[in-house]
């Protein structure tokens, strides 16, 4: 993707993530990501009314190597 640094696995190593991102890495429901977000889960930012999902958080909780393996 532009302008992104990617990892072996193929996806961003920093940076945000929209939630339909986020709901395609997780294979999480939309109301489940805002769940997760509403109990401090997932680190998000605010630009506006838009919210946006940290890679880092993504990683941390979908992306671990427990979870890929």
């Amino acid at each position: 993707e532009k302008g992104r640094v990617l990892a072996p696995d193929g996806y961003p190593t920093a940076g945000l993530a929209s939630i339909t991102e986020a709901m395609a890495v997780s294979g999480l429901s939309r109301s489940m990501l805002y769940l997760l977000i509403n109990r401090g889960v997932l680190e998000t930012k605010r630009f506006g009314k838009a919210r946006r999902v940290t890679w880092a958080s993504i990683r941390q909780n979908f992306l671990t190597s427990e979870v890929a393996q």
